[in-house]
């Protein structure tokens, strides 16, 4: 069974606590429209927007987000379990690609901050020219805790293939997995032919033919039929993007 959207997540809080969108806009003191488009789905949610939604109805954001726990926080517990995992939504989520991957802002290293080192580049078209050429350490931006952090490569975006949603010199954060099945569909780095770049797996099973594509109109298709794949080889999934504002 599919998880519920944030939209739906958010209806249930309203539910929760027997309150019309009216009742959430006077607490809240947010116009009743954009409630009404998170609630839909048509807009994703402001920073600003689940500070409130967490100072005023203690909503678990982890569980808004998806994760299967409880939806309203302990009173008591809402300072210390959840602590960092507040801290870092309310300060980096920005907004989510057209694909659901999460964009976080800012390169500010706050203390308890995971950080992990930016590798190197990946590939999104032609090249173009970096702003910063040393690659650095950056802060790990998820609000939920991965275990499996040495699972994640980080590398910096050089190209423009992949926009609007992903731009030239974002920092994105590679899960590691080689299954073509799972990732069907998803966004994943891919080394092809020694070139590590970015771009959205397509497999299509009638014709034997994998497809690796980009988001920008502008530039091609990258095709293999299955049988020519020697040289192809996955590296993971594009889970988070870190943006750094120039």
């Amino acid at each position: 069974m599919p998880s519920k959207t944030f939209g739906q997540r958010l209806r249930l809080v309203r539910s929760h606590y027997k309150i019309t969108i009216t009742d959430m806009s006077k607490t809240l003191k947010v116009v009743k429209s954009n409630i009404s488009r998170y609630e839909r789905d048509l807009n994703q949610p402001t920073v600003g927007f689940l500070g409130l939604l967490l100072k005023h109805y203690r909503v678990n954001l982890n569980w808004l987000f998806g994760e299967k726990q409880d939806m309203i926080l302990p009173a008591k517990r809402r300072e210390t379990k959840n602590a960092e995992m507040t801290a870092n939504v309310l300060n980096g989520l920005v907004e989510y690609t057209s694909f659901r991957v999460p964009v976080f802002a800012g390169e500010q290293v706050e203390e308890g901050d995971h950080t992990m080192e930016v590798i190197g580049a990946i590939s999104a078209g032609e090249p173009l020219e970096m702003r910063e050429e040393n690659y650095e350490f950056v802060p790990f931006p998820f609000y939920k805790t991965y275990k499996d952090l040495h699972n994640f490569l980080v590398f910096k975006v050089n190209g423009l293939s992949m926009a609007p949603d992903i731009h030239h010199e974002d920092i994105v954060f590679i899960h590691r997995n080689t299954s073509w099945m799972d990732l069907n569909g998803k966004i994943v780095a891919v080394n092809i032919h020694g070139d590590m770049t970015l771009k959205k797996l397509s497999i299509n099973k009638n014709t034997t033919e994998v497809s690796f594509q980009a988001l920008n109109r502008d530039y091609q298709d990258i095709v293999f039929d299955f049988s020519d794949m020697d040289n192809v080889s996955l590296v993971g999934e594009l889970k988070g993007i870190r943006r750094i504002y120039h």
